[in-house]
This record gives structure tokens, sequence and C-alpha cells, in this order.
């Protein structure tokens, strides 16, 4: 796997990219997640065709913008069309996770003739449902700690939640390895992906019923246990005409490191299909 950089407008983009072979699979991470969300995943995807997997603008060793008010999903899906002009003249296989997800998803409506098909993971067409763990107030909590008193402030607040899923990441790759994740994930993170981007993430407008309009392949592929985005995987299921919806059972909302042997079958079914 190489590392990459690419000027993008007003930021300076980071992506991995590994294999070769037409059309290419990108795989675009979520909301303060980075290209790395993937590491475990992208040698094996990449032994039978090219696989990219960039850093969107202010997250990880993508450079921040010098205005935040460019935090948009908008803003996100012009860098992620303007990545793909760069870095092949084909369309596209496109798997979005979580913020990730509804990034491709409008780049789907807006430009067709860029997406071969879309893997839908963890993600929604509309304003996801919060857990009854994870309120609306303590999503306030957090953006607020964040302008207040910076990032560390709100990890450790963060720390402090009961996190279900933290077990099965730690079992399957290690304490050490979750200790270092955590740690790097928050050392390059812009704040204003948090203050600027948060609400507009949590609060989206819903695309749902233009959904009926995506005419490509698209799985979507979710955690039984991701209880804020298994309702709405299923309304995209049934917005999206032949789409496939796969549930993997005991998954949070990152299966492709705690089931990931489940999760690249069901990537590589829809690639062979």
């Amino acid at each position: 796997m190489r590392t990459e950089q690419l000027d993008i407008g007003d930021i300076t983009m980071t992506y991995d990219e590994a294999g070769s072979g037409s059309p290419p699979l990108v795989l675009v991470h979520g909301f303060t997640g980075a290209r790395t969300d993937f590491t475990f995943v992208h040698q094996p995807l990449a032994a039978s065709r090219r696989v990219l997997a960039p850093d969107q603008r202010g997250h990880r060793d993508t450079s921040n913008p010098t205005d935040p008010s460019t935090y948009t999903l908008d803003q996100l899906v012009e860098d992620l069309e303007t990545f793909l002009d760069r870095v092949t003249d084909q369309p596209v296989h496109l798997l979005g996770h979580s913020m990730g997800g509804m990034v491709v998803m409008r780049l789907a409506l807006a430009h067709p003739d860029r997406v071969r098909s879309l893997v839908l993971m963890d993600t929604s067409a509309e304003a996801p449902e919060m857990p009854f763990d994870f309120t609306d107030e303590i999503v306030e909590a957090v953006f607020g700690m964040v302008r207040e008193h910076g990032l560390d402030a709100a990890r450790q607040f963060l720390s402090s939640q009961e996190n279900p899923e933290q077990e099965l990441l730690i079992a399957a790759n290690g304490e050490d390895w979750f200790a270092r994740d955590e740690d790097e994930r928050y050392a390059n993170l812009d704040p204003n992906v948090v203050i600027e981007l948060g609400p507009r993430v949590f609060r989206h407008e819903s695309v749902l019923a233009e959904l009926g309009a995506v005419r490509v392949p698209t799985t979507i592929l979710v955690g039984s246990e991701d209880t804020a985005f298994v309702g709405p995987s299923k309304r995209m299921h049934d917005a999206i005409e032949g789409s496939r919806l796969v549930i993997i059972d005991g998954a949070y909302h990152s299966p492709q490191y705690t089931h990931r042997d489940q999760w690249l079958a069901v990537v590589e079914t829809h690639l062979d299909q």
C-alpha cells in the first residue's frame, strides 16, 4: 500500500492506494474517522482490484480548510467528485461508512455517471435515529465541550460513556491497537470538524425520497446492534429498487473491525455481482 497526496481546491487530500484493475473501489470513512478505518480490509480487497481510501477534509492527514464554514456535506461531495476526477476516468465502486455513506449517496444522486455501484454501510439518508444511551443532549454537550475546551475534553467525556462496541474492538485487534488508534484519530482532527460539521451530519436534510433515482447495484450493510442506523438502513433498502440489505448479527457501527470476515464476504459478493 502506498500513501499519496493531491491538492483538491482549498485542501491537500491524503489517500491510500493499493492493487490494480478496473473499476476502482473507493472507501469513504465517517465523521471523525479516517482512511485507516479500512486498514485491515484494504489489502484483502486490493488483491483483485485497485482500492483507494481518502481522508476527508479536516480528518487525519488531509489538511484543514482555512474557512471552517466549508465543513458541509455538499462540500464533501464536491471534494470526492474532484478526487475521482483526478485519480480515474472511469465510474467507480463507492463504499461509504456512516457520514461517508451520506456523502457517496449524494454523489450518486448528483453524478450518477461517476458511480458503478454503491455499498452504504451503517449510514442513513435521514438524520440518524439516536440510540437510547446517546441522546440529543449528549450530542449537544460534546459539541459544546469542543467549542469551549477543545477535543481532549470531549474525548474524556466520551470515554466515560458506556461503549459496548469497545470490547469487541479490543477483542478483535488488541488493547494497544485501540489506544494507539484513538490517539492518532484525535491528534490531527480539526476541532471544527466537530463544531461545524457535526450538527450538519446529525441533522442533515433527508434525501430518502430521492433514492428511488439510484439505478446502480446497491448493497446496504449494517450491524444488528447499530440501533441508530438499522431503521434507516431498512428504509433505504425499501427506497432503492433491487438493493440488497445485509444485517451483520452482533455487530455495532464498525463491522469491518469486529466482524472482518463477514464484512469482506459481503463486500466481495457485492463486487462480484
